[in-house]
């Protein structure tokens, strides 16, 4: 092996204490790294998900998963009284949840599917719905949806990422602004939470908020990191890069943070849903 080849061996390997536990579970990875104890990798594997943060969609009491309802109840003080952006808002339920733990807190609820927010309108009184996409650059977007379920949890501004689970899909033209400019022309001048959920388009909200990441004008942003985004194209890495000056985080069933700084490949690019948190670091 030549010196550079070595050298990017140990860096990828994370040196010398990656080297020593690699050491040390050789001989368990002996045992279990065979075709007839593979049902075993497989349970221990899905435990390490869950454990990291990782598939933990477990059912709230309000319509949302436990661990997004966990992080809103513990962020409720300060989110309180401030403004918060619900990008991908569907019909409501994370809007409502914050209006719950948080009632001064002023909500813009973003849904540009015509039916989905005729929905949100119904059910999210005392609430600013606005039905327009956000993204990188403003303009008219196609989105898409399923042709059997029109109006689903699952639209998106990209075809391929509907087409992942249903190739029939049907396209409603809708209008995309950014966040820079809705915050602009709205005369926001802070965030306190801004919550993503585009299904594999979360990339382009940030990057159409570059504005405001730059001058940390947003406190928490809430966005996802899904299967979809194999389909987009997009990385963990992309994430790192849109959110300069913020650290990223795995949301945790009880609603804490668990730290994903420094980038690391193998624990980052993992095509799994899980909520992430970024905020601006100290």
């Amino acid at each position: 092996m030549s010196d550079v080849a070595r050298t990017t061996t140990v860096r990828w390997t994370g040196g010398r204490g990656a080297r020593i536990q690699a050491a040390l579970l050789r001989p368990l990875v002996r045992i279990l790294n065979r075709p007839s104890a593979a049902w075993i990798g497989r349970a221990l594997y899905d435990i390490a998900l869950r454990a990291n943060g990782i598939a933990i969609g477990f059912e709230g009491r309000h319509d949302l998963s436990e661990a997004e309802e966990n992080f809103l109840t513990r962020m409720a003080s300060r989110i309180d009284g401030g403004v918060v952006l619900d990008v991908g808002a569907n019909h409501g339920a994370y809007a409502r949840m914050v209006a719950r733990v948080a009632p001064r807190a002023e909500i813009h609820a973003f849904e540009p599917h015509p039916r989905t927010f005729t929905a949100l309108q119904a059910r999210s009184p005392g609430i600013r719905a606005v039905n327009l996409a956000m993204g990188e650059q403003s303009g008219e977007l196609e989105l898409y949806d399923f042709a059997e379920e029109d109006g689903s949890t699952q639209a998106s501004l990209s075809r391929e990422a509907v087409a992942l689970f249903d190739s029939r899909v049907v396209t409603h033209r809708v209008t995309c602004t950014t966040l820079d400019a809705y915050l602009a022309e709205n005369s926001i001048e802070r965030v306190s939470l801004l919550k993503i959920d585009t299904e594999g388009f979360d990339l382009s909200v940030l990057r159409g908020a570059r504005e405001a990441i730059a001058s940390r004008r947003i406190s928490l942003i809430q966005f996802e990191f899904i299967p979809a985004n194999i389909a987009t194209r997009v990385t963990m890495r992309d994430f790192f890069d849109a959110l300069p000056g913020y650290e990223i985080y795995r949301l945790c069933l009880n609603g804490d943070l668990l730290p994903l700084r420094p980038y690391d490949v193998k624990r980052c690019e993992i095509y799994v849903t899980q909520n992430l948190i970024a905020r601006p670091a100290d």
